[in-house]
Parts: C-alpha cells; structure tokens; sequence
C-alpha cells in the first residue's frame, strides 16, 4: 500500500535495511555486489545524516512504495512539498547509484527532501532491478515504465509534464543519461521502450557514459569483471558479440536535442576519469546548453557530491540545488 506521512524522520528514514535492500541481502552475490553493497552501508549515515534529515523532513510529504511497472516488482516514492495555491509541479526524476549491483531509494532520501524543499518539485525516486539478478536491458526498461508512469499519473498529482528533470549518481547517472536520449534515438528506443514524453533537463553527477571505455581499465578486486558480469551477465571477452553492447553508452547518442544539463564530475574520478568531460564536449559541440562542476582533488572522488561532505561536495550540492531551482521555478 502506498503510505503517506509527514512524521519523524526516524519513520522516514530508517538506519537499518529497508524490505528492499533484505532482499538483496538474501540474494546470490558477486564480489562486486557484495563490495557495493558493503559502500551503501559504510556511507549511509554520510548520505542521510539523521540530525539534518529530521530537519529536511518537516513539510514535506512522500507517498512510499508506490508500484508503477507490470513488469517489474519495483516501486517508487513521491516527494513534495504542498501547493496551497493549485498549481502544478514541476518534475524531478531521481535514480540512485549503486554500481549496477547495490543502492536503493532509501539511500536518496536526504538528497530528495533537498530537492523537494529547494526546487518545489514533485520528486520522484525511483528503484530498479539490480545486476547480476537482472541485466541489461531489464534495468532500462524498468525505468522506461517508470517514466511512463508518472506520465499517466500526471493529472491525478498535478504534475508539469512540459517542466521535467531527471537526475543520477553513477550508475544512476548512467541510466539518467540514456533515459534523456532515448526519445531521440529510434536505436535506444528498440532497445529499451518508448517514453510517453521527455525531460527538459538533466543533471549528471559522476556518471558512467562510456561503457566500453570503463571495461579497459583494471581494478582492484576484480571490480572491472564484476561489474561486467552485473550489467550484462557477461565476462568482457564476451561482449564482442553480446547484442546490446552497441546501445549501452551515452556518449555515442549525443543530438542536439539532447536536453539541457549539469555535469558534476571529479577529474581524476577512478572508475569513470574523463567521461565526463566527454560528454560535455559532445554536448557543446551539438549546441546544448551546458553547466558542470568539477573537483580536481584525488579525495574528491566517484560520487563525491553524494558520499562526502568535503568542501568540494558542498559547493557542488549547492550548485546542483541551485541549478534544480532555476529550472523548476522557472
């Protein structure tokens, strides 16, 4: 059932597992999954610090676990802050990182409450199946049902379908960027679904937007391999062949009507170092009108803005909420 309330942040936010993240803890793991699995909780408190998510939480509205897909046993919250006035709201559609194996909504719910109260956005923040369980195409295509859900959902919550945003860390990210593409790229949209709409504006923070490139590099503790194995269900050597490897990276989908975006990257990001940057190149060489936020400390790393309250990661959240704000208020 869906739950409406505007209580105490410890009901809002618990510290513990959700039912979500339970059953992941029960499914098989790969040593990629269980490394991500064990990020999600060593930073959980660093994401959602619980004093200032008591604060963040007043006002503010969430519709949980709402069921949006036939296809898939995901579920969705909705995030705002009241309209007195009867107008409608403009869209935020958050997907969480999590390395393709791990993360959950729950671990998005400081940053949202920042985006409802910031921007006045109905904000959605969406689940989806995770690797090595379910692979490409079944996480995008999740996300597809989900977009189209709350396009048939607009009238019921008074939603502005022409004002809408979509939003990631990493691999959310990563999803964020191919979601803004798709309705442009009759290839994705074989692929993946067509979307009843399309977003007006993107941010993107440390995403992956060059698989291929990601898979060259070694890392540490068989991570490359791993995370190979969670968004394809193949080793590298295999994707020569895989059917889906020619639509699975952001940067070789790039046209000018590619909607208007935010880029947050670190410069010497370990996972994904320069995809950033190459995507804001192609962005602008299509005519896209583009803001970024780059940190160019080793310690400002992956997903910094989300995982760290370093002073690069603060000026990069305010610059990300601004950058909402404008967008939502026109």
């Amino acid at each position: 059932m869906t739950k409406e309330s505007t209580l105490s942040a410890v009901e809002q936010v618990p510290e513990e597992e959700n039912e979500e993240q339970m059953k992941q803890d029960r499914s098989p793991k790969t040593m990629t999954k269980r490394l991500f699995l064990m990020v999600d909780k060593l930073f959980y408190k660093a994401q959602n610090p619980p004093d200032k998510v008591a604060e963040a939480v007043r006002g503010v509205v969430q519709l949980r676990d709402i069921p949006f897909s036939e296809r898939f046993d995901c579920k969705l919250d909705l995030l705002y802050v009241p309209r007195r006035d009867g107008t409608k709201y403009p869209v935020v559609f958050e997907i969480h990182g999590g390395g393709f194996s791990a993360g959950d909504k729950a671990f998005r719910i400081y940053h949202c409450l920042n985006i409802a109260k910031r921007s006045g956005a109905m904000v959605v923040n969406v689940n989806h199946p995770l690797g090595p369980e379910a692979t490409c195409p079944q996480p995008m295509q999740c996300l597809v049902d989900a977009f189209n859900w709350v396009m048939a959902n607009a009238d019921r919550y008074r939603l502005d379908t022409d004002r809408m945003m979509v939003t990631g860390d990493s691999s959310g990210a990563y999803y964020a960027a191919m979601l803004a593409m798709l309705p442009d790229n009759p290839a994705l949209q074989k692929a993946y679904g067509e979307m009843h709409g399309r977003f007006g504006s993107a941010v993107y923070i440390c995403g992956v937007f060059d698989v291929a490139d990601s898979l060259k590099h070694r890392l540490p503790f068989g991570i490359t391999t791993g995370v190979c194995i969670d968004i394809s269900g193949r080793k590298p050597k295999d994707l020569a062949t895989w059917d889906y490897m020619p639509y699975m990276s952001p940067v070789d989908f790039v046209t000018p009507a590619h909607p208007k975006a935010m880029v947050v990257y670190a410069a010497k990001d370990f996972f994904c170092k320069g995809q950033a940057e190459t995507l804001l190149a192609k962005l602008r060489a299509a005519g896209v009108e583009c803001a970024e936020y780059g940190s160019k400390r080793f310690a400002d790393n992956h997903a910094f803005a989300i995982n760290t309250n370093s002073r690069a990661a603060r000026q990069a959240r305010e610059q990300i909420y601004a950058y909402m704000e404008t967008f939502c208020r026109g």
